[in-house]
């Protein structure tokens, strides 16, 4: 019985002596645990005081703001980050400044989602308090670590940007261009419009009122079908969106897919003031830039270089055309 009586006191006593040290492990555990594994993460959130952008898996595509495709290496190379974050030492505060007040005004707040469940939620700052060097901070938590990644030698805060034209791909739509069966475009003057239907044996051209146009240029549509990879887009600004106007469009583009899906794009020129051609005359039109409208009412910014053959007259997928 004397035994007994001893024994159960110690076993609380180990028992208390492992849960203090349990609790303590994880608090420091839950303090500088940062990663987090890149083949569950479904969505990741970037926000600073003023912006915030999302990178959100949808269908195997990654997406910018749930609408833009976004530039799958790009992501691809930040979950890499994400995935291999350690904490490598308290940061020392060279500021009276209050932590958390600092971090919100300063920082960018990361969160990570698996499924609809958020599994991380953290601050990074890279600021003089803390000598430029990229610091983090976890929800809850009053301890901030500097951070690393084994996979970046370069600065590491350049990797949280929530600057969206950072993630945007050169891509219009989710399908490779192989997927294109037929690319309908319509000028305001008719008499351009064309259609090019891509078969597997053949490539026909049809004008504006749907007759067959024979000698056709395989060059050039060759060109126009290959533009649709591989180029730059970039976010308008509210005044560039402004010039989406019925006598500032261009052309509209009807992409139809193997799929049997259809995409649709309209083309505006950019107005405004302080364009000049290359003589240094005045112009109202951006000359180097254009807009383009995708469905509900998306905007993007383009090049006329990149879009020329598209924006193209049918002559010039004729072969008579000089």
């Amino acid at each position: 019985m004397p035994s007994k009586k001893i024994l159960f006191p110690t076993l609380l006593i180990a028992l208390g002596v492992g849960l203090f040290y349990f609790t303590r492990w994880y608090r420091e555990f839950r303090q500088t645990n940062f990663s987090y594994s890149g083949s569950n993460i479904a969505k990741v959130e970037l926000a600073t005081k003023s912006d915030t952008l999302r990178l959100t898996m949808s269908n195997g595509n990654w997406f910018v703001n749930d609408v833009f495709i976004a530039d799958s290496i790009a992501v691809t190379n930040f979950i890499d980050i994400l995935q291999y974050l350690s904490a490598v030492a308290p940061a020392t505060l060279k500021t009276t400044d209050n932590l958390n007040q600092l971090f919100q005004t300063k920082g960018i707040e990361v969160r990570i989602y698996s499924g609809k469940r958020l599994r991380r939620e953290y601050r990074i700052a890279s600021i003089a308090e803390f000598n430029y060097k990229l610091v983090a901070i976890n929800s809850g938590s009053e301890v901030p670590y500097y951070l690393e990644s084994s996979v970046v030698v370069d600065e590491l805060v350049e990797y949280f940007s929530v600057d969206p034209d950072k993630w945007l791909a050169g891509k219009l739509f989710t399908e490779p261009v192989e997927a294109i069966e037929e690319i309908k475009v319509i000028f305001p003057d008719k008499e351009k419009s064309y259609t090019i239907k891509l078969g597997e044996n053949q490539i026909a051209l049809f004008n504006s009122a749907g007759d067959r146009v024979p000698n056709i240029n395989l060059a050039n549509i060759s060109n126009l079908y290959y533009s649709f990879d591989n180029f730059r887009l970039l976010y308008p600004t509210n005044a560039q969106v402004n010039s989406a106007q019925p006598e500032n469009l261009i052309a509209s583009t009807h992409l139809k897919m193997l799929s049997g899906k259809t995409y649709h794009f309209s083309f505006y020129r950019i107005t405004g003031k302080g364009f000049t051609n290359i003589l240094g005359e005045e112009l109202k039109y951006n000359p180097n830039q254009l807009l383009v409208k995708l469905s509900e009412n998306r905007f993007l910014v383009g090049t006329y270089l990149h879009f020329h053959y598209l924006l193209c007259p049918i002559d010039v997928y004729v072969n008579n055309y000089e």
